[in-house]
């Protein structure tokens, strides 16, 4: 299993052709994210991602593997969003999430 790191990155996510929307992580890992987001894509859908750093953005591939859809309320929970499995994301993904883990303590 992979390390998950909880952080909260500004993503803005498309399903390809279509226009931006945004979203925020709730954990991430080598391997996929959690966006919270109440506009969720149907699992199978392929998404475009750049994920907001405070030192430049990460570009990224990947595809819907559950979608949850609920009230408003529900957002801040992580209890609606999508899944998404990472399609050959960048080599240095995690060493650029780990060093702002270990500079944020966590």
């Amino acid at each position: 299993m992979d390390l998950r790191y909880r952080r909260r990155l500004e993503v803005h996510y498309a399903a390809r052709g279509h226009a931006p929307q945004i979203g925020f992580s709730g954990n991430i890992s080598n391997t996929g994210m959690m966006i919270r987001t109440p506009n969720v894509l149907a699992p199978g859908t392929d998404v475009e991602m750049e994920l907001r750093l405070p030192d430049g953005t990460i570009a990224v591939n990947g595809y819907v593997v559950w979608a949850r859809t609920g009230p408003m309320s529900w957002l801040a929970t992580g209890r609606i969003g999508m899944g998404i499995r990472f399609v050959d994301p960048p080599a240095d993904l995690v060493s650029r999430l780990r060093s702002r883990t270990a500079a944020r303590g966590g």
